[in-house]
């Protein structure tokens, strides 16, 4: 890795590299102000892919084949030997690969692919074989669990505790960043002994680019801002779930709710959370290209960083919105309305999304290029200029829509400064084309709005 872990956006990155250079002159000629704030380019950090860590994932794998054909029986051989083709250049020795790109992607490919096989086998496997097994123990055990983090173990997920710092370094979540790829650029430094309260825009349908930047290392987040010890808040409702939750709580991964805020922007030094704003509300409104928020009314969040005392960091992820299509749902159309419903019920909103299939094979032949794979769309994530709040234990209406609307001018300047570098660009292709894109598109370039 370069002894330089920080770079210029200017300089030489991932994707824009001459284009880049030609792109920030061609700015500072224009006249334009900003060229030179332009966030800065973090260098991920290595995680190498040891031995070790493909036979922990084979036996994952293995155990994982075991229970779905416990549960559902003969019928899921074949399913199940097709999908450990697609995973299986995840285990495979580097060595015998002929084709690093098509092997890199291939590898890629399995790890998501892993990644929804564990959500699925979390949510519909694992308890149906631990109540319907033949093993009483195994069901005591798990009522037991049950029983014990209901009425016992309620505010762990509030508490910052059970993080488990080496869970964030696991090499498959590098692996999975580079799928699309995620990655991260800083507008400045960070006091370590400072408490921030990262605001993440949008949403998208799933959160891919919180969740790799905040909750693993495959980013550099935590090389790029030493010192900060951060929790990713999420709704309380993915805690509910068995299993999940386990893995959630070693991440990193805490509830929003105004204890945990509260309680993971006081721990220490250094102690801060990052919170999608817009929430489930917003992932209604992500398809490609756009760039609506939900903020104009959320202003929670703006409360809990005065009563600290937190800075507030806008963050924006360009790309967050394209990885998945969605369905036609206008605001008060059938499909929002039962949308909205939903979301009010659990918690969750169901977004009717879809994204790429697999490049050939079966699936490919049957359902063609719309599938369930997130589509390969970089994914950059700009972290903003802190905004320094004052500690305030009640503050008043006014303070909040002050501190509100100096926080919603300072992530549309963000987003402006940066936009015409990462939106709405074929970043998929040659980084050559990035300036002849840009002429092309520029007048296609959305706006930020806010509900």
């Amino acid at each position: 890795m370069d002894d330089e872990p920080i770079r210029r956006a200017s300089s030489p990155a991932p994707g824009t590299t001459r284009a880049q250079e030609r792109f920030l002159e061609q700015r500072r000629a224009s006249g334009l102000a900003g060229a030179e704030a332009l966030a800065t380019f973090v260098e991920p950090p290595g995680m190498e892919t040891r031995g070790i860590d493909k036979v922990a994932g084979l036996i994952f794998w293995i155990l994982n084949f075991y229970l779905w054909y416990r549960v559902i029986g003969e019928a899921f051989v074949p399913l199940g030997a097709y999908f450990t083709a697609l995973v299986w250049p995840v285990f495979a020795p580097r060595g015998r690969r002929r084709d690093d790109r098509a092997a890199a992607h291939a590898e890629q490919v399995g790890i998501v692919v892993m990644i929804y096989a564990f959500l699925l086998s979390a949510i519909f496997i694992y308890p149906t074989y631990c109540v319907f097994g033949h093993a009483t123990w195994m069901r005591n055990a798990f009522l037991g669990y049950i029983g014990w983090y209901v009425l016992l173990d309620r505010r762990s997920d509030s508490s910052g505790t059970r993080f488990v710092a080496w869970s964030r370094r696991l090499p498959f979540w590098r692996i999975l960043a580079d799928y699309f790829p995620v990655r991260l650029y800083k507008s400045g430094e960070l006091d370590p002994k400072g408490n921030y309260l990262f605001g993440y825009h949008p949403h998208g349908v799933i959160g891919v680019g919180a969740l790799m930047t905040f909750a693993t290392e495959a980013t550099g987040f935590y090389e790029a801002f030493p010192g900060l010890d951060l929790r990713l808040l999420t709704l309380s409702v993915n805690f509910k779930f068995p299993f999940t939750r386990e893995v959630l709580m070693a991440l990193g991964i805490n509830s929003v709710t105004k204890a945990s805020v509260m309680t993971n922007l006081t721990r220490a030094p250094g102690a801060s959370v990052a919170i999608v704003i817009g929430g489930a509300a917003e992932a209604l409104d992500a398809r490609p290209g756009s760039a609506t928020l939900t903020l104009a009314r959320r202003k929670g969040f703006v409360k809990m960083a005065l009563r600290t005392g937190a800075s507030l960091v806008p963050v924006f992820a360009f790309g967050e919105n394209d990885i998945f299509e969605q369905v036609e749902n206008p605001d008060g159309g059938r499909l929002r309305k039962f949308q909205t419903y939903i979301k009010q019920l659990i918690g969750i909103s169901p977004p009717a999304f879809y994204g790429r299939s697999l490049s050939r094979g079966v699936w490919r032949r049957i359902f063609g290029r719309k599938g369930v794979l997130p589509k390969r769309e970089p994914i950059e994530v700009i972290i903003g200029n802190p905004i320094h709040v004052p500690q305030v234990d009640d503050p008043s209406p006014d303070v909040i829509d002050k501190y509100h609307q100096l926080y919603t001018v300072g992530l549309k300047e963000l987003y402006e400064l940066h936009r015409r570098q990462f939106h709405q660009l074929n970043r998929g292709g040659s980084s050559d084309d990035l300036l002849s894109d840009l002429i092309k598109r520029k007048n296609n370039l959305q706006a930020m709005t806010f509900k």
